[in-house]
């Protein structure tokens, strides 16, 4: 993807970036808790070659955090799900650390395309 092709085609819909695979398979590279707005941001990242897509989701009005340790960004084990009481559950985990909280909605917060070294 290129940055200067067109928003609506280069960045994927919330539903497919709160996927299950999409999430586990970026790295979770930020988390920023705002106590002002009850909000957290979960910051995403992708490489693949040379070009590179991150993401931020906002979860508002966040409740029942629990933190237990905290790796190195990398890639985590996340789920984001709908409850049946209408509220969106996260999890991220990893070898000694996990993330969890409730929240009233989510939203894509923030897309963006960049270009990344080469691995080789």
């Amino acid at each position: 993807m290129k940055a200067s092709e067109g928003a609506a085609e280069s960045s994927p819909e919330l539903p497919e970036l709160c996927a299950h695979d999409v999430l586990s398979n970026s790295d979770l590279f930020y988390v920023h808790f705002d106590e002002r707005g009850r909000s957290a941001t979960l910051g995403f990242s992708r490489v693949h070659g040379t070009e590179g897509f991150e993401f931020f989701l906002r979860f508002h009005d966040v409740r029942d955090v629990r933190v237990r340790g905290w790796g190195a960004p990398a890639q985590k084990d996340v789920h984001v799900e709908r409850a049946p009481d209408g509220t969106v559950q996260l999890s991220a985990s990893s070898d000694g650390s996990s993330l969890r909280f409730r929240a009233a909605d989510v939203a894509l917060a923030r897309t963006r395309d960049f270009l990344a070294a080469s691995s080789s």
